[in-house]
């Protein structure tokens, strides 16, 4: 018998990931980045691209074969309109205004869905040319994640009975981990070595893979006591804050979506502002003085220092990234 051939994907609704357009780009991401891994990442780019899926919808477009140059350009200029205005379509709905970073954000969410789908880049979309601003990445406002408003929000989330989220924000906050790096971390390793040395280098679950002791940080006071209550929490056999059977989304969804409730709730915006804190800490005991963000810079090549050291410790390879925790010139 003659084997039936099968249809590519080019050739088939949404390039065959499914039959609704935003399933089609949720299941796209899974295929490019891994149903297991980047959780984050996924999941942000599935609350960003509802907004061009609606966009698609309102211009009578349900596959995604369908989408062309045109219509990502048309989206772009949608964009660039709500950066100074409210957008009113025909049935009266209007959509706010938005930050030219966001928009930034959903045009490099449409780049990276579209590529998930096509795997090629003929409908990638300049969000600088698009949306005529460059975005900019210096942090501006004041940070609100001292340690009194971070040890009152792990107070309330152990007294809800949520110990291994208490366990993240404290690590977060006190050694500037990611809230993938807190959960992963291997504490009995990091305790061996502050017991040893007086620090602990972050090694587990850093993004993009950058497992370097370049990244070791001095345990004061505040590290050591978030390093023990973690520790005094772990599940039992385990090294992390992880369940042996746990998955990082599972983590994710249980623990720290309640967090984000509670941290709000003390003051603090997000957990990336908890690492804006650790930053300011490393800063200011560097310089000998106020971040920018509270004072005028002093010595520039104290600051030069500080910079490349806040940088460094939060994971990050180019030291202009540490502008956007502590501020610019």
């Amino acid at each position: 018998m003659k084997r039936k051939q099968k249809t590519p994907r080019s050739e088939k609704r949404n390039y065959g990931y499914g039959k609704q357009l935003l399933y089609a780009f949720s299941m796209a991401l899974n295929a490019l980045l891994g149903q297991q891994d980047h959780f984050g990442t996924r999941r942000t780019h599935r609350i960003r691209i509802r907004v061009f899926v609606e966009f698609c919808q309102r211009h009578g477009i349900r596959d995604a074969r369908d989408i062309d140059l045109e219509l990502v350009e048309a989206y772009g200029n949608y964009l660039r309109h709500r950066l100074h205005h409210a957008y009113e379509w025909a049935d009266g709905r209007r959509d706010n205004t938005v930050a030219a970073s966001y928009a930034h954000n959903l045009i490099s969410t449409v780049n990276t869905c579209m590529y998930a789908l096509r795997r090629d880049e003929k409908l990638h979309l300049s969000a600088r040319k698009a949306l005529g601003v460059a975005r900019s990445n210096v942090r501006k406002t004041q940070i609100h994640a001292d340690m009194a408003d971070t040890k009152s929000a792990a107070d309330r989330m152990i007294a809800s009975g949520n110990e291994l989220g208490a366990a993240v924000v404290l690590l977060t906050r006190a050694w500037g981990m990611r809230t993938e790096e807190a959960y992963l971390q291997d504490l009995e390793r990091m305790m061996r070595e502050v017991a040893a040395t007086g620090s602990a280098a972050i090694l587990e679950g850093t993004k993009g893979g950058r497992r370097c002791r370049s990244r070791t940080i001095s345990a004061g006071e505040f590290q050591r006591e978030a390093l023990e209550f973690a520790l005094s929490v772990r599940p039992a056999g385990s090294k992390c804050l992880l369940l042996e059977a746990d998955s990082a989304i599972t983590f994710y969804r249980r623990e720290l979506g309640r967090c984000r409730r509670i941290l709000k709730k003390c003051g603090i915006p997000s957990f990336r502002e908890l690492r804006s804190g650790f930053a300011q800490d490393v800063y200011e005991e560097i310089v000998r003085g106020p971040s920018p963000l509270r004072g005028p810079i002093g010595d520039r090549v104290l600051d030069r220092v500080a910079r490349q050291t806040v940088a460094r410790l939060l994971g990050h390879g180019r030291p202009q990234v540490a502008s956007s925790y502590i501020g610019g010139y």
